[in-house]
């Protein structure tokens, strides 16, 4: 795989902020994005929200009036935690698109912030890394002759 790195096929800044209501926040989840960043009100990432925490909390019965995204949002990590993640997955601009490919795997998560220091900057979800697949020069001539 080419050295691409985590700016290079970002989507920029894409969120929902922490206060979002539950009614604002599924229009959001209709887009692009099966997942979103959630943000504080200095742009720093502090969880994500996916179309499973709808799920999780329509299954709880809860309705749209009765959650918000920082009441239903994960960190990212594979191991779901009951209490509050000081530690959202995240990666830094020059992370390569390997290192995104892992944590996507590790976590089984479909979008990964892109930051730098803690404030969101892009992000990337996994149509993005197979846009960039299909791009001419993704894989290079010398890569590709060893394969065939």
């Amino acid at each position: 795989m080419a050295r691409l790195t985590a700016r290079d096929i970002m989507h920029p800044r894409a969120s929902v902020p922490a206060k979002e209501n539950g009614q604002e926040l599924i229009k959001k989840l209709t887009g692009s994005y099966p997942a979103l960043p959630v943000v504080n009100d200095n742009l720093e990432v502090v969880g994500i929200v996916s179309e499973y925490d709808i799920i999780d909390a329509i299954k709880e019965k809860r309705t749209i009036h009765e959650f918000s995204a920082e009441s239903i949002m994960s960190c990212g990590h594979a191991a779901h935690e009951q209490e509050v993640c000081r530690t959202p997955v995240t990666v830094q601009p020059n992370a390569a698109v390997s290192e995104v490919i892992d944590l996507m795997y590790t976590n089984d998560i479909s979008v990964v912030p892109v930051v730098e220091g803690k404030k969101l900057i892009g992000i990337i979800g996994r149509k993005n890394i197979i846009n960039a697949m299909a791009e001419k020069g993704f894989w290079p001539e010398e890569e590709f002759q060893k394969r065939v």
